[in-house]
């Protein structure tokens, strides 16, 4: 290793594996690890994990990071953590796990969601905590476990969220920050703090929630006993951290206003920061607190982008995986090769990417994946193809949606699987007719942390000097305007389509 470096510490617990990933002050990545752990599924639509697997993973990924480049525990100055939202952990008085974590996969609590309908104004939820009323978010689970038992609620001592879990075995401080606060539905995005009349409403005592602050600030040291599991020094300061989401859209290096990052993978969500808390009251979208301080953001799903594409693989991508194996290649991009042969619009073929139903804008459970105008004319690479630009409307889709809340947005970062394929990229910047930037850093969650640990730790001195001095571009896309003009046309009729579509899925 460089003499005198020193290095900060993103820990990324996602839903199927806790990530370590050590960085240098500029941004340079120096080593990594990752473990994964199961989802537990007891009964259909269950979905819990272990905690205690959580920090095994996180133990396990810092030893290891830390050991592959014989990395000396005073070259580091901090450390944060960011994490899956929603997950809800009862914690006791003595520390104990009471329950497994009910995680945001999970869609037991239809029962006390529509309860909370019936309890609260949604206009008033929106208002107040920027999200709608809706099983996902934190609340219905702590409902479910207070109905469902009674000795585990009453003996909860707190509910800790994923993040707050690992910060609590590493420092032993029970809190959270205000991006995964704003995902439990009781939270003021406003005020910054519980939103008591909610709380009360629901019977959830405020007592029984961590205390919020901001993500960027110093919220314990490593102890003694995280230290001897870890590796890590006794001692070193441990940051707030927050949200995988936020983290992401931070770590790519999008902070202000009039930009958006896009996080891609089986889905794509949409993280455009706000200066000030401007929630959806038609619940299109979410309005959360962003890990920047003193920012907001808006967050807006699509359900199957990239697993659209992976679906048509494993079902009809028999030939390229196979060809892969042999070769060493990326089936992916030995599908999308026969894309590169056909003509804009896929001669006709469009492709509607509902296979998990339709995300806002379009909020509709029954929808289904729809491939249009089928006809003998068409091979493999046009219904690629199709799935491609089915996606990339939706991109613009959604952008044309940001912009009616009052955010135009001019360029477009893009982060996460979809972003390997020039193609695809490529043809994303022609039909949203936005420049499309590309970072460098492979493991944007993770990032985020880390700037979030060098912003708490003085390494940085603000927000924008720690992007220019990590964040990278590896590659802008410009779009063709002669192709932009060809797809706004075709998106013109492809919206058509889909509004007759879309009644045939009451009948179905």
């Amino acid at each position: 290793m460089e003499a005198g470096a020193t290095f900060i510490l993103g820990v990324d617990l996602g839903t199927s594996a806790c990530k370590t990933v050590v960085f240098t002050l500029d941004g340079r990545r120096v080593a990594s690890a990752s473990r994964e752990y199961p989802v537990i599924q007891p009964q259909p639509r269950w979905a819990e994990q272990n905690p205690l697997e959580w920090w095994r993973a996180a133990v396990e990924t810092i030893r290891e990071s830390l050991a592959k480049r014989r990395i000396e525990g005073s070259r580091i100055v901090g450390l944060a953590v960011d994490s899956q939202r929603e997950a809800v952990v009862p914690v006791g008085a003595n520390g104990e796990v009471l329950y497994n974590s009910i995680i945001w996969l999970d869609r037991r609590t239809e029962e006390q969601t529509e309860r909370m309908r019936s309890l609260l104004d949604e206009s008033m939820v929106l208002r107040t905590t920027g999200v709608g009323i809706n099983p996902v978010f934190s609340a219905s689970k702590i409902l479910w476990l207070k109905e469902n038992f009674p000795n585990i609620f009453s003996k909860t001592k707190v509910f800790l969220f994923a993040k707050d879990f690992i910060i609590y075995k590493l420092t032993g401080e029970k809190i959270t920050d205000y991006s995964m606060a704003s995902r439990t539905m009781l939270f003021d995005i406003r005020r910054r703090k519980w939103a008591e009349e909610i709380c009360s409403t629901l019977g959830i005592p405020v007592d029984k929630l961590p205390p919020p602050c901001e993500s960027s600030i110093i919220v314990g040291e490593v102890s003694s006993n995280a230290s001897v599991e870890t590796s890590l020094p006794r001692g070193l300061p441990v940051v707030n951290g927050g949200g995988d989401r936020p983290c992401e859209c931070l770590g790519a290096g999008v902070i202000k206003e009039g930009a958006v990052n896009i996080g891609t993978g089986t889905g794509s969500t949409f993280e455009a920061p706000l200066s000030r808390p401007n929630p959806d009251l038609r619940g299109r979208v979410n309005c959360c607190c962003h890990v920047i301080p003193g920012a907001w953001e808006y967050e807006a799903s699509i359900s199957t982008t990239g697993g659209a594409l992976r679906w048509f693989k494993n079902v009809f991508g028999e030939r390229e995986s196979k060809e892969a194996e042999e070769t060493g290649g990326d089936p992916y991009d030995l599908i999308i090769r026969g894309a590169l042969e056909t003509n804009l619009g896929a001669d006709g073929l469009l492709f509607y990417p509902y296979l998990a139903g339709a995300f806002p804008p379009r909020v509709d459970g029954k929808a289904r994946a729809v491939f249009f105008g089928i006809n003998l004319s068409h091979s493999k690479g046009h219904f690629v193809r199709a799935i491609l630009e089915g996606v990339a409307f939706h991109y613009l889709t959604v952008l044309e949606l940001l912009r009616e809340l009052g955010l135009e947005i001019a360029e477009v970062s893009m982060v996460g699987g979809e972003t390997r394929s020039d193609f695809w990229n490529q043809l994303k910047a022609d039909v949203t007719g936005r420049r499309i930037r590309i970072p460098e850093v492979e493991d944007a969650a993770a990032m985020g942390a880390a700037i979030l640990a060098g912003i708490g730790t003085g390494q940085y001195t603000s927000v924008q000097k720690a992007v220019e001095s990590t964040v990278r571009t590896r590659r802008v896309y410009v779009p063709n305007a002669e192709n932009h003009s060809a797809y706004l046309k075709l998106y013109e009729k492809y919206e058509a389509i889909y509004a007759l579509i879309s009644k045939a899925y009451d009948v179905y």
